[in-house]
């Protein structure tokens, strides 16, 4: 959700999935801290050499906001998770979740993350990678229904959708795709895009991004 040649973005959601707070306010539902979602951001933001006011302005999120995410004082909306990762050249797994580095990571189906809003799903299949922003998504979208509408991504950056049942429409700046099952699609990240279903039926696709900048 970049801007101009600013970064802003990234688990997708369509895009992105949200973080869910657990039973236990201090962590989220994978039990990591708050705290440390915020000492994540505020590394990030410090490797990149950024004040707060400049993550501000690439992300358009207010500076007292940023600052009560940094001190675990507030869990960010998904919107603002997304573009804050994307501002900081990371994802929102890297940001919430695990990092591995071992030679072959599972995710068995039970510990993946998935969550769904107005009946779109998102499960993410890829790993939280330390050196990586690739994600792997899959989704299912239902009948007659418009995903969420994302402004640009990271200058540079790619996404490849394959869709196995249904019927999608791909609105991507001002070209519309309109696909079928079977069909695929790659994109640029850096235009403001969104995924609809205009068929009756239900929809599944996969759905890779790539947030790196060349």
């Amino acid at each position: 959700m970049p801007c101009g040649t600013s970064p802003c973005s990234s688990f997708y959601y369509g895009g992105v999935i949200p973080p869910k707070r657990s039973a236990d306010v201090d962590r989220f539902s994978n039990g990591l801290p708050i705290s440390e979602l915020g000492r994540r951001v505020r590394e990030g933001r410090q490797r990149l050499g950024l004040t707060l006011q400049d993550l501000a302005d690439a992300t358009r999120v207010s500076r007292s906001m940023l600052s009560e995410i940094e001190r675990g004082a507030k869990v960010p909306t998904v919107l603002v998770l997304d573009r804050v990762a994307a501002a900081l050249r990371s994802s929102v797994a890297q940001l919430l979740d695990e990092h591995h580095s071992e030679p072959a990571v599972v995710i068995r189906a039970g510990e993946q993350r998935v969550e769904t809003e107005n009946e779109w799903t998102w499960r993410l299949l890829s790993p939280a990678l330390p050196d990586r922003t690739t994600q792997f998504i899959r989704a299912v979208a239902p009948a007659s229904s418009d995903g969420p509408e994302f402004p640009a991504h990271a200058t540079g950056s790619r996404e490849w959708l394959a869709l196995e049942r249904g019927r999608l429409r791909v609105r991507v700046g001002p070209e519309v795709i309109d696909l079928d099952a079977g069909d695929s699609v790659s994109f640029v990240g850096d235009l403001p895009h969104r995924i609809s279903n205009p068929g009756d039926s239900q929809a599944l696709y996969f759905l890779i991004i790539d947030y790196s900048a060349p």
